[in-house]
């Protein structure tokens, strides 16, 4: 190990004694302050975990010493990675969520480069779509696979952003209803239009396909009208699964989502608006699934921090282990936190059982004092 570089100038530094403790002390050649060097073996340990959870090792590979890495390992699941607050304007943001289970997903947001963020819900809400996207700058234009809640997020939180809708999910929804082989000519027709969307490069081809969507649209008109009685009486539209592929291509066009990679006033040169998100199924989802395979027989709370680690080192600036250990929080913290807004809440039960009608946050604030009683 050779000496370590000046804290204050970046200088080299040259062994210059040895502290009161016993550590050996060095001399910047160039500024003349001195420093010590310790080993932070807690920093260490915790690179290693964050190597073991992002790696392709499992314990197995690890032979006799996957006991000792399971020890050391031990004291760093408890830390969650802290999602980074982005403050500058990215041209193409990408989202999705990953289901680690039914009631659990992981959104992440993403450019072609790095990780932005990331959040933890229940599901794929305008709540938790908006709690993902509050701590990144609105972008130009936001490329997803029409997730539920995703428009209405970015119409609250982000409402100068463009949506570009993937076409190959766009597509996908439509193969669905009609599959490869449909039965109907008017299925046919309708599975080459969408077919044909994956193919569009230009702002004269999208003309003609909404052109071509039109012209199905009248003429299977009343064919799409017939209806089938069932055996309790009640009529029912007979080509149902038809019309909601049709539809699902009408809303698209109606919401102008699926052609925004052709508009003339985003593009640029050096950041061309991609069709589909390709990229973040393919680049993190498909890795976080590779990775979680790997590891797997981790217990749901494991498989979170895993993946959620994997995307903090992906972001553009990644702190050393050193930082993120004095940054980072842990479950105790956050127990410690749900269990004070319990007992604020149990404390005004208790004062408005005392008769005063005072509200206790109204006296613990850092707002502006008010005179209301």
């Amino acid at each position: 190990m050779g000496n370590p570089r000046c804290k204050i100038c970046g200088g080299v530094t040259q062994k210059w004694g040895s502290t009161q403790a016993g550590r050996p002390r060095f001399r910047c050649r160039m500024c003349r302050a001195s420093q010590s060097r310790s080993s932070d073996v807690r920093a260490r340990d915790f690179a290693a975990f964050l190597d073991f959870v992002t790696g392709k090792y499992t314990l197995a590979d690890h032979g006799g010493q996957a006991r000792t890495l399971r020890r050391r390992n031990e004291p760093f699941w408890c830390l969650w990675p802290v999602s980074p607050l982005v403050d500058e304007v990215c041209h193409v943001v990408f989202v999705d969520g990953i289901y680690l289970s039914h009631k659990l997903v992981i959104l992440i947001a993403c450019t072609k480069t790095h990780v932005l963020g990331w959040y933890v819900a229940k599901g794929e809400t305008t709540r938790a779509w908006q709690s993902l996207m509050s701590r990144i700058a609105p972008p130009d234009v936001m490329v997803c696979d029409g997730g539920q809640g995703i428009a209405s997020a970015v119409a609250a939180t982000w409402p100068g952003t463009r949506i570009q809708r993937c076409t190959f999910h766009a597509f996908s929804a439509v193969k669905r209803k009609t599959t490869t082989r449909p039965r109907t000519q008017a299925g046919v027709d309708l599975y080459a239009l969408a077919k044909a969307l994956l193919r569009i490069d230009t702002l004269d081809q999208a003309t003609q396909w909404m052109s071509h969507l039109a012209h199905w649209n009248n003429a299977y008109k009343t064919f799409l009208a017939q209806q089938t009685r069932l055996p309790n009486g009640r009529w029912v539209p007979t080509h149902a699964r038809l019309i909601q592929a049709k539809n699902s291509l009408n809303t698209l066009v109606k919401k102008g989502t699926l052609f925004t990679y052709l508009d003339p006033r985003l593009h640029v040169d050096a950041d061309p608006i991609p069709r589909t998100s390709n990229l973040i199924e393919g680049g993190i989802n498909a890795q976080l699934r590779a990775l979680l395979r790997v590891h797997r027989g981790m217990s749901l709370d494991h498989q979170v921090k895993t993946a959620l680690w994997w995307c903090y080192l992906h972001t553009e600036y990644p702190g050393t282990p050193a930082h993120i250990l004095k940054h980072t929080i842990t479950d105790q913290q956050i127990i410690n936190l749900f269990e004070t807004t319990r007992h604020r809440a149990n404390a005004q039960t208790q004062i408005e059982h005392w008769g005063t009608g005072v509200n206790w946050t109204d006296f613990h604030h850092n707002g502006t004092w008010h005179e209301t009683y």
